[in-house]
């Protein structure tokens, strides 16, 4: 099989696995108030949206197991184990979430069921994404690494398009009272219908990186708190942009628009897919600008611009001009997307291949627990008790600054000629 076949399959099988994983998330984050009154009932309707935020977090809170799990897989038994796992471990939850009755059925379980369910896929999150992006990476040269680490994120940002797309469909085509009754089960359907394609087309992996038999004789995690600490505290750090950036922007900011700007939901959503696709195409063009001027200058740009316009840019979105929300949101969209563009290579740049992955996985994931998975809930938290509509910008831009802080104390890597 040529080189070029080859390398599109592996693509194509780590977008498969992302737009899954992700796809799933989002609707969920998309869903989330017909879920609340479904599996969270309350007189109070805002201990139903916590509530329902909170089983959100709740599978980011399993990250970093799965990034501790998966990580000591595959760094010890190799990466392809990892890969034809995680993705089955997210089809089964989805298919349960997909069947599972609501509250008013089969009463306390049904939100018991719904936590337990996130927790899984949260598990096997934090082996995928990770996994995917240095499986990638440790199949490229030097010139192909930026490319090949921002794949899985591209794959994300599929995902998410696809779960706004989808959702966008139900919301046009069905009633609300259908949607509520039944027709939100529809995207979890579909979910597992994408990781059965992904399962398939990943039993054909070459492996990306193998070690000698009883070559590592100290656990990669201790290995990593002895001589890679600075490092992984480092993308702990990096990753708060990231992570809060992506959930509120993405994930929050289409209810925060009905909420509180009144917009309709199928606009909402024309507007986060359209963002989408400008994420994706400055995601291309930093990943490519990485290769010329170095990974840094990407970061920084992306860091400090969003620490200074986070709170100017939801302040324009308060006007009563449409077209100001969506200039917004795409400027959003086009300073995330430059960040995401080269923290995958970066990160991956960072460690030796010994503990590459426990080390990324682990620091990514724990980031993406604290600050990710909790992004809308802190969000909705912020404006209930502060009762400002712009108080989450705060949030956003001191998480930009921290990240721009670590960023000035990473060394430059896109010259590396080898990984390790």
């Amino acid at each position: 099989m040529e080189a070029r076949q080859i390398k599109k399959r592996l693509y194509f099988a780590g977008l498969v696995g992302e737009i899954m994983e992700w796809f799933d998330f989002t609707v969920y984050g998309f869903f989330a108030l017909v879920i609340a009154s479904n599996f969270f009932p309350s007189e109070d309707h805002f201990v139903s949206v916590i509530a329902t935020f909170a089983a959100f977090a709740i599978g980011f809170l399993m990250r970093p197991i799965g990034g501790l799990f998966f990580g000591y897989v595959g760094d010890i038994y190799g990466r392809k184990k990892v890969l034809t796992t995680s993705i089955f471990l997210m089809a089964f939850p989805s298919l349960v979430i997909a069947l599972i009755p609501t509250y008013s059925t089969i009463g306390v379980f049904a939100p018991i069921i719904l936590v337990f369910m996130r927790m899984l896929q949260g598990l096997s999150v934090g082996g995928e994404h990770t996994g995917s992006i240095i499986y990638l990476t440790e199949l490229s040269s030097r010139e192909d690494r930026a490319i090949s680490a921002v794949i899985p994120f591209i794959g994300t940002v599929f995902g998410v398009l696809l779960g706004s797309l989808v959702g966008m469909s139900v919301f046009a085509i069905f009633s609300y009272e259908s949607i509520v009754e039944w027709a939100w089960r529809i995207p979890f359907f579909l979910g597992v219908f994408v990781a059965m394609i992904g399962i398939m087309i990943r039993r054909y992996l070459p492996e990306s990186y193998m070690p000698e038999e009883n070559s590592i004789k100290t656990p990669p995690m201790v290995n990593i708190f002895k001589n890679h600490l600075a490092p992984f505290v480092k993308v702990f750090f990096l990753n708060l942009t990231f992570a809060v950036g992506f959930y509120t922007v993405f994930i929050y900011n289409p209810i925060w628009m009905q909420q509180f700007l009144h917009i309709k939901k199928d606009y909402s959503l024309e507007i986060n897919s359209i963002s989408l696709l400008i994420n994706i195409v400055a995601m291309f063009f930093s990943s490519y600008l990485s290769n010329k001027v170095g990974r840094k200058p990407m970061l920084l740009f992306s860091t400090i611009m969003l620490t200074l316009f986070s709170y100017p840019l939801y302040a324009y979105m308060l006007s009563d001009n449409p077209l100001h929300t969506f200039i917004a949101q795409a400027i959003f969209a086009i300073l995330i997307g430059i960040f995401m563009g080269v923290i995958g290579v970066v990160m991956v740049e960072l460690f030796k291949k010994s503990v590459r992955m426990s080390a990324v996985g682990v620091a990514f994931n724990f980031s993406f627990a604290i600050f990710g998975g909790t992004a809308p809930m802190i969000a909705t938290w912020l404006i209930h008790t502060t009762h400002d509509n712009l108080s989450l910008a705060w949030y956003l831009s001191l998480s930009s600054f921290i990240s721009f802080l670590t960023v000035l104390t990473i060394k430059e890597s896109y010259k590396k000629e080898t990984l390790d």
